[in-house]
């Protein structure tokens, strides 16, 4: 019998009792085992509801509670908006199990484990404060429909051990796993080379690569990234004017001969006093990077050599999602206003 048909015939039986039997406990006993219902059940159905006034389910007492309710709110309380805490440091005072702990957070509170979100460090109050109001100059300066174009460089090795995708293995055994996937091998000078690309909601530029371990100075950026692939893939895709131009804060962007080369070709951009330091919260290309870089290392691939990395780079920027890249730049603007009002980690 299912508990709701036990209600059923408990609420039968009381309703007879009240109504027909006029209160007669053996007129009522008498009626329903004619109906082939035991005796014992309907004497404990009518016992229970005289005792009780109800017909329905009592909680019982059940296993008494470990941590009672007043201990749990004080475990609440000290571990609200705390890391770097640990349920069996917490279980040793309450004489508990650590799964004690985490049963009870889980089952009897509202309090979730979550994971710390990644977020760009300030070096010092101004700056964060410099950073969010830059955050409002550009939002101001940005139009509704305004095309945003922004540039950066990033340095690419020859194996991808660092990607996320490859930290892990799968594994049933891992004394018959080979060592090369068993073990994320790293040279003590890994070569690398440095990769530029500008993006918008248009799309990517063509791509700069940079051999040399040197960095790259303003001479190389003014030549290799401005003059032969900026000012061609603006004069292909922002022909109409309506559009910005966020360089990054290095020193060779901000270059007295780069600075007077924008100005001469009319390319509006950012001032290097009216740049955000340190957002990368707001600069989809970081993202993209990221984007590029799974799908370069995707199955543990490695180059061999340098152009044999150079040439998976190219290969594997042409397939960037052309609607994401749309999405995520038309995004930007709405990422400004957000951290110059509701501050800079609105957005992380």
């Amino acid at each position: 019998m299912t508990r709701a048909e036990r209600e059923a015939l408990s609420q039968r039986i009381c309703n007879f009792y009240h109504d027909a039997a006029n209160k007669s406990v053996i007129v009522t006993v008498k009626y329903f085992k004619k109906q082939n219902i035991p005796q014992s059940t309907i004497y404990y159905i009518l016992k229970k509801y005289l005792k009780c006034g109800t017909n329905k389910d009592q909680p019982r007492c059940g296993r008494p509670l470990k941590i009672s309710n007043k201990k749990l709110n004080n475990l609440v309380k000290s571990v609200n908006n705390r890391c770097g805490l640990s349920q069996r440091t917490m279980a040793r005072p309450l004489h508990v199990h650590q799964s004690t702990v985490s049963r009870n957070l889980r089952k009897r509170t509202m309090v979730v484990i979550r994971k710390r979100q990644k977020a760009p460090k300030m070096n010092s109050e101004e700056q964060e404060k410099r950073a969010k109001k830059n955050c409002g100059k550009l939002y101001r300066k940005m139009s509704t429909d305004c095309n945003l174009i922004m540039d950066d460089e990033k340095y690419f090795t020859l194996s991808g051990n660092n990607v996320y995708c490859n930290r892990y293995f799968y594994s049933t055994n891992p004394a018959t796993t080979p060592p090369n996937i068993k073990f994320r091998k790293k040279a003590k000078f890994e070569p690398k080379v440095m990769i530029w690309m500008a993006i918008s909601t248009k799309g990517i530029s063509d791509i700069y690569v940079h051999k040399s371990k040197l960095g790259v100075d303003q001479q190389t950026y003014l030549q290799e990234c401005i003059n032969k692939r900026l000012i061609p893939f603006i004069n292909k895709y922002h022909y109409d004017g309506n559009y910005l131009f966020w360089p990054d804060l290095a020193s060779s962007h901000y270059s007295k001969i780069v600075q007077e080369r924008l100005n001469k070709k009319n390319i509006p951009f950012i001032s290097r006093n009216d740049n955000p330091p340190n957002v990368p919260q707001a600069r989809p290309i970081e993202r993209i990077w990221s984007i590029l870089e799974q799908k370069i290392y995707a199955n543990n691939w490695e180059a061999k050599t340098k152009d044999h990395l150079i040439r998976r780079i190219k290969q594997k920027a042409k397939e960037l999602d052309q609607p994401m890249l749309q999405a995520m730049m038309k995004g930007v603007r709405k990422k400004l206003r957000s951290m110059w009002r509701d501050g800079l980690y609105s957005v992380c």
